[in-house]
């Protein structure tokens, strides 16, 4: 690993022996983690603790992405709940301690299911049903968290969440584009043009999918923990449920968003991305009515947030090697944006 990726860990050691209860001699180790994408991950070992450290991308950071404090905020109100989550450690928003604000999350023992099951987590069509089943329930549980209670009121603002993030996306675009793409102009005009009815405001995790869970070994479909909360916000529930249904593959049927790396779901076994719907719908009493625009939604937003991703790679300042696809990749998503509509018949 290069320096100009690396982690300043003798600063980071005083942070912790300073922040961090019953820590105050700190004996760490800090290693890259080789997951996660839109912010860049790290093991550190303290103390015969295990933690994760997550931090912004080092540029070209947009605007209301990869926020620490908004991730830190939310898994600490989250943590007595329903919603399984990892133990928050500390919150650092001095960017001068490693070039960047950071938090500490414990690190979970589990397995995050991406491109295949590995060996210790047994793959059978009864676990793979259940998988997706369990998928959707968590879903349901992080809706159905009282926001107000849980000390959030702050933590969005739903009235204007949709309206704001359009003309966002919309900015980010003009922005960060490093070619035309059709498929995202077309989508964003729709978009505008149809807004939907909306439902309650619940609290969102906004990038709910497969591989932002952890599941237990042990166990035939337990979550560990809901990970990667750093655009969370208190906004319509939809959002959520379109982003799910926009990242799943059904057997057979595959969608541009697959293109983001082989997918296990190919396979089969899984719930379809019609049966999420239903399950979702009949657990909450939700009208889904208008998914189609939230899905479309979902796609059209990843698309463009990986076009900033990619405008990073290009730049340097990223070595993150799945961004060298996204030449391919994001024109696939801006498609399957589109196809969330037309197959709704919808545009």
């Amino acid at each position: 690993m290069s320096e100009k990726f690396s982690l300043d860990a003798d600063n980071l050691r005083r942070f912790i022996e300073d922040n961090v209860e019953g820590h105050s001699t700190a004996d760490i180790e800090v290693t890259r983690h080789a997951g996660g994408h839109s912010c860049e991950t790290w093991s550190i070992s303290c103390n015969g603790e295990r933690w994760i450290l997550r931090r912004p991308p080092r540029a070209n950071v947009q605007k209301g992405a990869s926020n620490m404090a908004r991730e830190y905020r939310v898994i600490s109100a989250l943590w007595d709940t329903a919603v399984p989550v990892a133990r928050p450690i500390a919150l650092c928003e001095d960017p001068d301690v490693i070039g960047a604000p950071f938090f500490l999350m414990d690190e979970i023992d589990g397995v995050v299911l991406r491109y295949e099951f590995p060996e210790d987590f047994e793959d059978t069509p009864e676990r793979r049903r259940a998988l997706g089943e369990r998928l959707v329930d968590t879903l349901v549980d992080i809706h159905a968290v009282d926001w107000t209670a849980v000390g959030l009121e702050k933590h969005g603002k739903p009235d204007t969440f949709i309206s704001r993030n359009l003309k966002l996306m919309k900015d980010q675009w003009d922005n960060v584009r490093q070619r035309p793409i059709d498929d995202i102009d077309k989508v964003g005009a729709y978009l505008e043009s149809h807004l939907p009815n909306g439902c309650a405001p619940t609290i969102v995790h906004g990038d709910y999918k497969l591989d932002n869970v952890m599941w237990r070994r042990d166990e035939l479909a337990t979550i560990a923990a809901v990970f990667d909360w750093e655009i969370s916000t208190i906004a319509d529930p939809l959002i959520d449920l379109g982003w799910l249904r926009g990242f799943w593959t059904d057997q057979g049927k595959p969608r541009g968003a697959v293109t983001m790396g082989p997918s296990l779901q190919e396979a089969g076994g899984f719930i379809s991305r019609d049966e999420i719907v239903e399950r979702y719908a009949s657990r909450t009493g939700r009208d889904v009515s208008d998914l189609p625009w939230y899905e479309a939604f979902s796609m059209w937003k990843i698309a463009i947030i990986m076009e900033a991703s990619y405008q990073r790679y290009l730049m340097g300042a990223s070595d993150d090697q799945l961004f060298a696809t996204l030449d391919i990749v994001v024109p696939a998503l801006a498609n399957a944006a589109v196809e969330a509509l037309t197959e709704a018949g919808r545009l």
